[in-house]
């Protein structure tokens, strides 16, 4: 009962109690790094342990305790084991690829002229490439690709593909689907309290009546 208790508590505080930003995102840290949460990542070999960078914010007399600085390399440190756009379990979604638009993640992309990347392109998506530049398409393939390798070897290319912005109808049906299914959550415990409060109004009499 103790624990449910702590709970509601803790829920009501979060929800009304005035925090600070620096303390409000070292407590998201803290969340992220629960024994009820598990975080398949993108940055480690299984899952994500938090609690390692938490650990960071924790004073000696077992409060949270830190400066600006130890608090943006935990916080960064936690998005980075959090964040991911592997192709695997770890994969974010659509979250990661908006994060990593707001912060220009476009700009840390390497170049992708290289024949391991080019050589998971068919034929069609090749020749598309070539388009924006002054290279023709070979009658081998490889033989396209290392035109390309060797076009860029001086320039930066990203494929389209890989940038980070998500087509603006992929993010609108994300936020729509996450969207209702909140109104509905809330709608829910709405009906819910109205009916709990409407148990509780008392008879006219000022009696209850006793159960048979």
């Amino acid at each position: 009962m103790i624990g449910d208790l702590r709970t509601d508590a803790l829920h009501e505080a979060l929800a009304r109690a005035p925090i600070e930003d620096d303390t409000l995102l070292g407590l998201l840290v803290l969340a992220f790094a629960g024994q009820n949460v598990s975080i398949a990542s993108g940055n480690a070999d299984g899952y994500a342990q938090i609690s390692r960078h938490a650990a960071r914010l924790i004073g000696e007399d077992g409060k949270l305790a830190f400066d600006r600085d130890t608090l943006q390399q935990v916080a960064r440190a936690t998005l980075i084991d959090v964040l991911s756009c592997r192709e695997n379990r770890s994969d974010s979604g659509v979250a990661a690829h908006i994060a990593g638009d707001a912060i220009g993640a476009d700009t840390f992309l390497p170049n992708m002229a290289t024949d391991d990347f080019l050589s998971c392109l068919s034929r069609t998506a090749i020749e598309a490439v070539c388009k924006d530049t002054p290279v023709l398409p070979r009658q081998r393939v490889k033989d396209t690709r290392e035109a390309l390798v060797q076009h860029y070897a001086e320039i930066r290319f990203v494929h389209p593909a890989a940038v980070f912005a998500p087509a603006p109808e992929k993010v609108a049906a994300w936020a729509d689907k996450h969207g209702r299914a909140e109104d509905d959550e809330e709608s829910g415990a709405d009906a819910l309290n109205e009916s709990n409060e409407a148990e509780d109004v008392p008879p006219a009499d000022g009696y209850a009546e006793a159960a048979e």
